[in-house]
C-alpha cells in the first residue's frame, strides 16, 4: 500500500536531522574535495554540539577503515568525550577485499535474544562486514547494523529490529540507538508471537520479526532539518557570509541529532510507502520515533484478511447475479471499491494495516469477471430472446418488458386493453382458385406488412390465426393513449393493403380485402394452458366482442367496426358512422358499435 497522508500526526520534535543537503554538498566538495570528505568535518561537528547536550549523536554514514592516525585519533577522542555517540555498521552481501575485513561484528552491538531467533540467518559465506576501526568502536556509546530488506516490490514498509549472523544476534543501529535513550544497555529482548519486547519497548511484529514503519508524513515534513552548511558556518562564522543562518549548541539540548544526507548522489535510495526517493536518515529518524513512541502498524490477522477477500469479492459477483441492468452492479462495485480504501486509510490512521491491493483487485476482477460471464451466457440467450421477441412485439416494447420482468405477473391479472382482430374477406375462395405456394407467399408479405404496422404503434401481435391477426395494446403500456394507437394501426393498414394490392394486381395475383374490429375493455392478460403447451395471450369477453366486431364488417359492408368503450377513448377526434347495436353471445343486452371512418389528428 503506498500512499501519502496529509494529516499524519507529527514526528517527535525531539528528533533534528543535519542534513548534507545539495547546498552542503556543493559548498563543501568545492573546498574538500570528493566525497568522502575528511573525517576533521565530523570531528568539528561532534565537539560543537557537545556543549549543548544533546540526548544522542547518531550518524547515518559509515567510518570504515582508517584515515590518518592522527585524524581518526581526534575523532575518536570527541566522539568518547561526547559520551553519547551512536556509529552503524553494515551487513554487505559477498565478501569484501581488504586487509581489514572484520567477521565479528561489535561486541556493543550484541543482544541476548529470548523467545527464538526470527527472520533471515545471514552466513560467513554470504555476507561480511563493514565496521568502524576499533577506536572509533570503542570510543562511541553504542553500534548497530543498518541492515533493512525492503518488500518484494522494492519499497521499505517493515524494518528487522535483530539481525541474526554467524548464529548470534546483533542489534539494528535504530534499535540500538531507542534502547540507549531508554536507558537500556541493550538487554535480553524477546519475541513472543507477535510482539516484540525490550524493557518498556513493545512493538507487534510479522513472522519474521520484523515492525510495519508507522510514517509521520514524508521526507520534507517529519522532521526539523538543519542544513549540514549551516552548521559549518556556526562553527566557522568569520569564514561565512552573516545571510547564513547560524544555530548555538544550545538548540540541540535533549535532542536526538541524526546526521544524514539528502543531496542528490550522496546516497542510497529507500523507496518507502510515502516517498520513492527517501535518504537513509528519514527511514532511520522513523524507525527510533516508533520505537521510542511504541508506535507500529498491527498487520491483519490472515482469518480476517481473508474474509475480507472473500466479501469483496462476493458482493460484486453477487451484485451482477441480482440486477439485470450493468448500471447498478458498477455503481455498487464502485462504491464498494471507494467505502473500503476509505476504511483501509481510516485503519491505518489508527495504526491497523488492512490489506488493500489484492480485495480491491478482487472487487474489481470480481466484477469484471463475472460480468463477462454474464454476458457470454445469460445475456447471450436473454439477446437471442429478445430477437426473437422482436419478430413478434415492437422493440421498444420487448426492452421494456426485458428490462422489467421481475414485475410482471405472468400467473394471470386483468389489464384494460384494447384488442384488434383483422381478416382476410373471402380467403377460403382464394385457396381454392389460387396456387397454394404463390397464395402462400402473398399472405406472408400482408402478415409481414400488417405486423410491421403494430409494431409501429406499439403494439402485441398475439398471434396468427390463419389469416387473421389478433394484437393488443396496454399490457405494458398502460399510460399511453392504446385506443388511438389501434385505430391509427387499422387506419395504416388499409393504407398499406391499397399499396399492396396494386403491387399484386401488377404481378398478376388477386388482390385483398380485410376487416378489423377494435374493442376496449378489461381482460384477463397472462399464460393460458399447462404441462408442454402454454401460450401467453388475452382472454375475455372484451376479447370475444372484438372478434364479433371483425366478422360483423361482413354484414355491415365496412371495413372498421370499433365499440363505443373504444370510441369512449378516441373522443370527438374520431369520424364514425353510428351502426347500432349487436349481441354477443351469451349476452342479452346489446353493444352499439361504430365504423371508423378516420382521425382528426
Amino acid at each position: 500500500m503506498r500512499a501519502r497522508f496529509a494529516v499524519d500526526p507529527p514526528g517527535d520534535r525531539d528528533i533534528v536531522i543535519v542534513d548534507i543537503d545539495n547546498a552542503s554538498y556543493s559548498a563543501l566538495t568545492a573546498k574538500l574535495g570528493r566525497w568522502p570528505w575528511t573525517r576533521r568535518v565530523w570531528t568539528e561537528l561532534v565537539r560543537y554540539l557537545t556543549p549543548g547536550a544533546p540526548k544522542l549523536v547518531l550518524f547515518d554514514i559509515l567510518f570504515s577503515g582508517s584515515e590518518t592516525e592522527d585524524v581518526d585519533r581526534d575523532f575518536a577522542g570527541a566522539v568518547q568525550k561526547a559520551g553519547n555517540v551512536l556509529l552503524p555498521f553494515a551487513f554487505v552481501a559477498g565478501k569484501i577485499d581488504t586487509s581489514e575485513n572484520v567477521f565479528t561484528p561489535p561486541a556493543k552491538a550484541a543482544v541476548q535474544l529470548a523467545g527464538g531467533a526470527r527472520g533471515n540467518s545471514l552466513s560467513h559465506a554470504g555476507w561480511s562486514l563493514d565496521a568502524p576501526n576499533q577506536a572509533l568502536e570503542k570510543a562511541a556509546l553504542g553500534i548497530g547494523s543498518n541492515l533493512a530488506f525492503p518488500d518484494s516490490d522494492g519499497i521499505t514498509r517493515r524494518l528487522p529490529l535483530v539481525i541474526r549472523y554467524d548464529d548470534h544476534d546483533w542489534a539494528t543501529v535504530w534499535f540500538a540507538a531507542a534502547a540507549r535513550l531508554r536507558g537500556l544497555a541493550l538487554p535480553a529482548a524477546r519475541f513472543d508471537s507477535n510482539q516484540f519486547s525490550a524493557g518498556p519497548m513493545r512493538l507487534p511484529v510479522d513472522r519474521d520479526g520484523k515492525y510495519v514503519v508507522r510514517w509521520h508524513g514524508d521526507t520534507l515534513s517529519s522532521y526539523r532539518r538543519v542544513p549540514l552548511w549551516e552548521m559549518i558556518c556556526s562553527i566557522y562564522p568569520t569564514q561565512c557570509d552573516s545571510s547564513v543562518p547560524h544555530h548555538n549548541a544550545s538548540e540541540f539540548q535533549n535532542k536526538i541529532v541524526i546526521v544524514g544526507a539528502s543531496a542528490a548522489g550522496s546516497y542510497e535510495v529507500r523507496p518507502t510507502a510515502v516517498s520513492e526517493t527517501a535518504p537513509g536518515m528519514f527511514v532511520l529518524a522513523t524507525a527510533i520515533d516508533n520505537l521510542l513512541h511504541n508506535q507500529a502498524v498491527r498487520l491483519t490477522p490472515w482469518p480476517v484478511a481473508v474474509l475480507l477477500l472473500l466479501l469483496l469479492c462476493g458482493i460484486p459477483a453477487w451484485a451482477v447475479v441480482r440486477y439485470r441492468s450493468i448500471t447498478t452492479p458498477l455503481a455498487i462495485t464502485a462504491a464498494l471499491i471507494l467505502v473500503y480504501s476509505a476504511i483501509c486509510f481510516f485503519a491505518y490512521k489508527q495504526n491497523l494495516w488492512l490489506p488493500m491491493s489484492a480485495p480491491l483487485l478482487a472487487a474489481a476482477l470480481s466484477f469484471t469477471g463475472n460480468t463477462s460471464y454474464r454476458y457470454l451466457t445469460v445475456d447471450r440467450e436473454l439477446s437471442r430472446t429478445r430477437g426473437t421477441l422482436e419478430r413478434y412485439v415492437s422493440p421498444q416494447l420487448v426492452s421494456f418488458v426485458m428490462d422489467r420482468l421481475d414485475e410482471f405477473n405472468f400467473k394471470g391479472e386483468k389489464k384494460k386493453l384494447t384488442v384488434l382482430f383483422s381478416d382476410v374477406r373471402s380467403f377460403t375462395t382464394l385457396t381454392e382458385k389460387s396456387d397454394p405456394v404463390e397464395l402462400l407467399t402473398q399472405l406472408n408479405e400482408y402478415l409481414e406488412a400488417m405486423t410491421d404496422i403494430v409494431f409501429r404503434y406499439d403494439g402485441i401481435v398475439d398471434k396468427f390465426i390463419g389469416d387473421g391477426i389478433m394484437a393488443h395494446w396496454g399490457a405494458f403500456t398502460p399510460d399511453k393513449p392504446n385506443a388511438k394507437l389501434a385505430a391509427h394501426a387499422a387506419l395504416d393498414m388499409f393504407k398499406r393493403l391499397a399499396e399492396l394490392n396494386q403491387h399484386w394486381i401488377a404481378e398478376g395475383r388477386p388482390p385483398l380485402d380485410i376487416g378489423v374490429g377494435i374493442n376496449t375493455d378489461l381482460v384477463i392478460f397472462g399464460n393460458v394452458g399447462t404441462g408442454k403447451k402454454v401460450d401467453f395471450t388475452a382472454i375475455g369477453d372484451g376479447v370475444n366482442l372484438a372478434a364479433r366486431l371483425e366478422s360483423s364488417n361482413k354484414e355491415m359492408k365496412t371495413h372498421i367496426i370499433i365499440s363505443a368503450s373504444t370510441l369512449e377513448e378516441l373522443g370527438d377526434k374520431a369520424r364514425v358512422r353510428p351502426l347500432g347495436s349487436i349481441i354477443v353471445k351469451g349476452k342479452t343486452v346489446g353493444v352499439e358499435i361504430y365504423e371508423l371512418l378516420g382521425l382528426e389528428d
